[in-house]
């Protein structure tokens, strides 16, 4: 029996994280099943981590003056008197493990250190009739927070991160991702088996959503230990449910992981994981071989020994193959994840600054919400807050492409498309859409079932047309928006899904139009032309081959 997660991950993130970074929506199926090689261990001698000021107080946002030598400098290793190396051959310091002191239950902040190595294949069907192709990935990952817990559960976090950033390598591309300093204080809330972070005033981006998402979230290690006392040499079985969150996929079909207590040393347990899960993210098969081992405080009770909620270090060895989906390639990975623990002095570092008026570029700001990321179009055109199931699978100067992917099921795509700016007091009517969104279909078309104008707050014109008909023999649903403004700025969404999905889908057409901005920059976006008609050759069509399945 499947058991299902809250999550909306990925398992091993940062490595679809990259493929969206560097392009790669097509690339073959992994036949093989490779071997685990044996886990690093965790119980050699380990350094005592020092107090560290937390990353927001530490670098302040930089000015635009300071704005290229800042990110130069963000870019050294800390503590490290080293020169940076060429992006081409990064070098990352190794994760410092904390001291083996054990964590008393009342303290609340602790300083968290995440490494996660991955090396392998990303791959995809390439499209119809055409042999699929297959890249080399290798991804350098780390992590260091404050990390407090805001509520007696656990459940609400705040966390201050110093560094987050990956190196990514897809064959001779490399890529570094890194966390900027205006989104380095957040919180992380647990929704089911799955830690999301948002800014309080303010949104992440896609990729900055996806980037800080790894397996074995500090937030659920404590899942790992047994609610009962235990002897060594005993074992037991992590809820299927925290193991899907665990691994940051949707379900858990069969198998699972087990911990085994291998040994207690002055108040210290080392437990020994493994396990061979098979489930499923984003609708598709994933497979995942776990081998590792943790510590634990340790203390000696009536019945045997019991496992605080305290875990000081991890370290695992996954071995990941996973076939490609709607929204993402597919990968056969292994990764190295090792996490370091350690108490700290709690302390309370800046929250995120207030909001700021709304600027072209900047990053939107506004009371953040759990689930939403930020999108920004490249050329300033538009900018989108959304629920974080929408995701991209084409983001151009022709427009974005997304797709609504919810609990694995594919339940919708749209397109958003800015249009050249239209002299302002001639906005289209419901009319002109609704002849324009037939005339898109074309044989598609079936009958128009709904038109609507209305204007936002903001004073811009929303026109809403909803048509219906066939493609490919099925019955199609088709929601189609027009955005302007009085300063001439177009944007064209329109949606797309089957009829039978209408129920699943509800709202979300008009939830993503909610989350639009239109520039308040005049210099922003291409000059006012005539009307060149409301789509501008991007038809509200089913995509012709798209290069995800």
């Amino acid at each position: 029996m499947a058991v299902t997660s809250m999550t909306r991950g990925r398992s091993l993130a940062v490595v679809l994280f990259t493929a969206a970074l560097l392009g790669w929506a097509a690339l073959v199926w992994a036949d093989e099943e490779a071997a685990v090689d044996s886990p690093v261990t965790v119980n050699e001698p380990i350094d005592e981590v020092e107090d560290v000021p937390d990353a927001a107080a530490q670098a302040p946002e930089p000015t635009q003056a300071d704005a290229p030598q800042a990110e130069q400098d963000s870019r050294e290793p800390d503590e490290s008197g080293e020169s940076e190396a060429p992006v081409a051959e990064v070098t990352v310091e190794a994760v410092a493990e904390p001291t083996a002191e054990p964590i008393a239950e009342s303290v609340q902040s602790h300083r968290i250190r995440i490494k996660l190595d991955v090396v392998g294949e990303i791959f995809a069907p390439a499209g119809r009739d055409v042999l699929p192709v297959r890249r080399p990935i290798a991804v350098d990952a780390r992590f260091d927070f404050v990390q407090t817990r805001s509520d007696e559960q656990g459940q609400n976090v705040t966390r201050h991160y110093r560094d987050a950033a990956a190196d990514v390598r897809v064959d001779d591309a490399v890529r570094t991702a890194r966390l900027p300093n205006d989104a380095r204080a957040m919180r992380v809330v647990l929704e089911g088996a799955t830690p999301i972070p948002f800014l309080e005033m303010g949104f992440l981006s896609r990729e900055e959503f996806d980037l800080l998402e790894t397996p074995f979230d500090p937030l659920l290690l404590d899942h790992l230990l047994p609610d009962q006392p235990v002897a060594i040499g005993d074992s037991w079985t992590v809820a299927a449910d925290a193991v899907a969150g665990l691994l940051a996929i949707d379900t858990v079909e069969s198998g699972g992981l087990d911990a085994k207590l291998i040994e207690v040393v002055d108040g210290r347990a080392a437990v020994k994981l493994s396990g061979i899960i098979d489930g499923a993210a984003d609708g598709v098969p994933t497979h995942v071989v776990v081998e590792g081992t943790c510590a634990a405080t340790a203390s000696d009770v009536d019945g045997g020994v019991r496992l605080g909620s305290g875990i000081t270090n991890l370290a695992v060895t996954l071995q990941e193959r996973r076939e490609a989906s709607h929204v993402a390639p597919g990968f056969d990975v292994e990764a190295r994840l090792t996490v370091a623990r350690a108490a700290v002095e709690e302390r309370v570092g800046p929250d995120v600054g207030p909001a700021e008026p709304p600027v072209v570029g900047s990053r939107r700001r506004g009371g953040g919400k759990p689930g939403f990321v930020w999108q920004r179009d490249a050329a300033d055109r538009y900018d989108l807050v959304h629920d974080s199931r929408w995701r991209a699978i084409e983001d151009g100067p022709d427009g974005l492409v997304m797709r609504f992917v919810d609990r694995g099921a594919l339940v919708a795509q749209c397109s958003i498309t800015a249009l050249p700016r239209a002299p302002s007091q001639s906005p289209p009517t419901i009319a002109e859409v609704e002849r324009d969104l037939e005339r898109s279909l074309a044989g598609q078309f079936g009958r128009l079932e709904h038109s609507s104008e209305a204007t936002r707050s903001d004073g811009i014109r929303l026109v809403r047309v909803v048509a219906t008909g066939r493609a490919d023999g099925l019955p199609f649903r088709w929601v189609h928006y027009v955005l302007t403004d009085g300063s001439g700025h177009r944007v064209v969404v329109t949606c797309t899904l089957e009829q039978s999905q209408e129920k699943r889908f509800g709202t979300s057409d008009r939830e993503l139009v909610d989350g639009i901005r239109l520039p308040t920059d005049v210099e922003s976006g291409p000059k006012t032309v005539e009307d060149d008609g409301l789509t501008s050759g991007r038809q509200a069509r089913l995509p012709q081959e798209s290069r995800t399945p």
